[in-house]
Order: C-alpha cells, then sequence, then structure tokens
C-alpha cells in the first residue's frame, strides 16, 4: 500500500510544479494526513518532500536556462518598417491600332500592342521616399508600346523611372533620378504624356487662404550627354500656377511655364544620322534644321487653364474646358501654338458604368517647341501640324474600362493633302 501512495505521490510531485503553487499546498496536506493516518512515516514523509522541493529546484532552473537562452538567441526575422510602407502598382493596355495617311504610297497600317507597367513606391522614413518602375518600350522616350510582331517574339522591358523624393516640410518637396514629369498640363500639346523626365525638380503648394492653393514646380532635365562636348543640352522649367477652389464644386486651375533650353542650337536631333531619317529620339525631324542641326534653342513661354465642375447633379457629374498656348522666343515665325479642348462625364474611370467624353483640337507650328516631346501619335510626334483628337472611355468592371481614340491631323505647311488618321482601340486594366 505504501508502494502505490509513494508512485501516486511521486506522479503528482512530477507535475505539481506545472500546475501551480495552490496545488504544492494540497500535496502537503495530503503527505501530511497519510503520515496522520500512518500510512507513511515521518522519515518517508520527510524524503518524499525533500525530492518533491529538489525536482522544483531542477524544474526552476531548467525554465532560467531556456528563458536566458532564448534571450541570447537570434531574434526572429521582423519585417522592416519601410516594406510594410511599400505599394505596388501597376496598368495594362492591350490595343488594337490602324493608321492611314494620304498623299503617300504606303497601305493603311494595321497592327496590335501591349503595354505594361510595373512600379514600386515605399516611405523610407517620415521625410524619404524611393520609387522605381519598369515598362516595355525599346528606349523611345514617348512610347513604352510594344508592337505584336516577329512570329511571337519576347518583347523589351526597361527602367521607366527611378528616383529618391525628399520632403523637409509638407509644402515642398524635392525629387531627384528619372521620374514623373513634374510640370502640370492640360493635354499633351507640348509633352508625351509617357516622357518621364531626368535630372532634379522641386515642387511647392501651400494655400495661403481658404479655396486658394498657390503651387509652383522647378525642374532642371538633361536632355543628352555628349562625350566628346563639354557643353551637354538640358532644360531648366519654372512654373508657377494657381487653384481656385470656387463655390459649387467649380474650380479653375492656371499655370503659366518659362521654358529655358540651352545647347540645342546647333546640335544634332540625334546623333549620327539626319534629318530625313524621320525617326529616332532628338525628334521627327520638322523643326528647322539644317542636316539634322537645330537652328534655335527653342526657349519658350507657355500657359496652361482649365475651369471645371466636379459634381454635377444627374448623368453628366463632372465637366471641364481647358486650353494651352506656347510661343517660341528664340524662332522668328511659325513660333505659336496652341490646344482647345472640353471633357465630361466621370473625371476617372474606376468602376463598371463609369464613362468620359474628351475632345480637343490642337495647332502647333513648325518652331513653337521642339519636336522630339509632343505627343507622339499626332502626327508622328511632329511640329507643323493641325488636327482634332477625340476619346470615349467606358468601365466595363472595377478598374477595367475601354476607351477608344481617334486622331485626325495634316501639317500646316503642305504641298500635298497628307492627313493623318489612327483609331485605337484599348482594353485598360489597372492593379
Amino acid at each position: 500500500m505504501k508502494k502505490v501512495c509513494l508512485i501516486v505521490l511521486a506522479s503528482i510531485a512530477l507535475s505539481v510544479f506545472a500546475i501551480g503553487p495552490s496545488w504544492a499546498g494540497s500535496v502537503d496536506k495530503l503527505i501530511d494526513k497519510l503520515v496522520e493516518k500512518k500510512i507513511l512515516t515521518k522519515s518517508e514523509a520527510t524524503e518524499l518532500i525533500t525530492e518533491m522541493q529538489a525536482e522544483e529546484a531542477k524544474e526552476a532552473k531548467g525554465k532560467k536556462e531556456v528563458a536566458a537562452a532564448a534571450k541570447e538567441a537570434p531574434k526572429t526575422f521582423e519585417i522592416p518598417k519601410w516594406v510594410e510602407n511599400t505599394k505596388l502598382k501597376g496598368d495594362l493596355r492591350v490595343r488594337y491600332e490602324t493608321q492611314d495617311t494620304k498623299g503617300d504610297t504606303n497601305p493603311d497600317r494595321n497592327r496590335e500592342r501591349v503595354r505594361l507597367r510595373l512600379g514600386v513606391e515605399t516611405n523610407i522614413n517620415e521625410q524619404w521616399v524611393a520609387g522605381f518602375g519598369f515598362a516595355t518600350g525599346s528606349g523611345d522616350p514617348r512610347s513604352v508600346d510594344q508592337t505584336f510582331e516577329d512570329t511571337f517574339s519576347t518583347k523589351e522591358i526597361r527602367l521607366d523611372y527611378a528616383y529618391a523624393q525628399y520632403t523637409p516640410v509638407a509644402w515642398a518637396s524635392i525629387i531627384a533620378g528619372k521620374f514623373k514629369n513634374p510640370i502640370w498640363k492640360t493635354e499633351q500639346l507640348l509633352w508625351d504624356s509617357d516622357i518621364n523626365p531626368e535630372g532634379i525638380a522641386a515642387n511647392i503648394k501651400f494655400e495661403p487662404v481658404k479655396n486658394v492653393e498657390l503651387f509652383a514646380n522647378i525642374g532642371g532635365f538633361t536632355l543628352e550627354e555628349f562625350s566628346d562636348k563639354a557643353n551637354d543640352p538640358y532644360l531648366i522649367a519654372l512654373q508657377p500656377g494657381v487653384n481656385f477652389k470656387l463655390p459649387g464644386s467649380m474650380y479653375l486651375k492656371a499655370a503659366g511655364t518659362y521654358y529655358n533650353f540651352n545647347y540645342v542650337e546647333g546640335n544634332k536631333w540625334k546623333s549620327g544620322t539626319t534629318a530625313t531619317s524621320g525617326s529616332g529620339t532628338w525628334g521627327s525631324g520638322t523643326n528647322t534644321n539644317v542636316a539634322g542641326v537645330y537652328q534655335y534653342d527653342y526657349d519658350s513661354f507657355a500657359g496652361d487653364i482649365e475651369f471645371g465642375i466636379t459634381k454635377i447633379p444627374g448623368p453628366v457629374p463632372f465637366a471641364a474646358v481647358y486650353g494651352q498656348y506656347i510661343h517660341s522666343m528664340d524662332a522668328n515665325d511659325n513660333n505659336d501654338g496652341w490646344l482647345a479642348g472640353l471633357k465630361f462625364g466621370d473625371k476617372s474611370i474606376k468602376d463598371f458604368g463609369d464613362w468620359q467624353l474628351s475632345y480637343n483640337y490642337r495647332r502647333l507650328e513648325k518652331d513653337a517647341w521642339p519636336d522630339f516631346l509632343p505627343e507622339s501619335t499626332a502626327y508622328n510626334g511632329n511640329t507643323n501640324i493641325k488636327g482634332h483628337k477625340g476619346l470615349v472611355g467606358f468601365g466595363i468592371y472595377k478598374n477595367v474600362y475601354l476607351s477608344l481614340t481617334y486622331f485626325n491631323f495634316e501639317h500646316i505647311q503642305k504641298t500635298v493633302d497628307d492627313t493623318q488618321t489612327v483609331l485605337q482601340a484599348d482594353l485598360n486594366v489597372k492593379f
């Protein structure tokens, strides 16, 4: 009987320490009761209690050793805060395009194209942001589309932008690298939307009084780097502007921009080519040039203005009219350009049923602006053009929409009817 009791008590002793001190006290009372009933002798009880205390000390020592080892062991991998603050974004566009140009011997051109853009942006800390993105493309700064061709060939993906942005105060920031165009514009008369300038820029925005926002964009952009020349072409842009929030959900936004081009005059529009080749990074060959050499620097003054209503009751929730103007101070003639347009529907297409219509007419004279910057689809990105652009878009699902864009342009100075029409049907997916 004693052996049975000892075995039972030993089992209790082994587990009691994991249960807690209240149960330990109960075991002591049980041992006393067994001594009182003469089931155990006092010496046996003392021996059992001593063994229990030794086991307790051994258990406590083991726990301390485990805790110390855990403290000294390398910490479990933790995700850095900047990773938690990282955003991934992108979009995919599949396009069918048809193009016809009168007065040439080429047949209509029909092609399918794809565009993929993927970007990452992370808040390094409270004041610094870094970002980079990749896009399909062939190196042409005015297009990241890839044409379906060459018997299912793979398509190129290149660095689209990479920048670091510093925001020392809430109303001002500085960005350096290759980045989205900081110059505010209402349309693509002067800048193709795919162009991401390279250099450094500053953005200032503050509200001195209620409903009046003042802003300024300043940029220093590298245009070209010549290994055999000290004076590389570059551009300085200064843009002050104002945004008025008017009663009835109306707004009026306007800005003027001074463009100071340096060392463009006297340089070829693409090293090693001539202006008659009709392609290349340095323009379309429509500015005044001799043997591919620019005759002007194209210092210019531009203005943009937009008036809109953002919350209209009824089926048309948004409407706006806008315009752009450009004047080159270097060229003596054919040095003006302008654009006028309107858009209405939803301000942006995000969900099923969202829609938008837009139309603009533009005129860009031969030497109003460098021919390596305007919208590439408007007569191949030429200057010396005038014509129409219309767009309709409709959301078919959340972040998925269809769009149809029509271009009809001709040259201002021409000898024959050379009207070019382009129709683009797009499936757009944002993520």
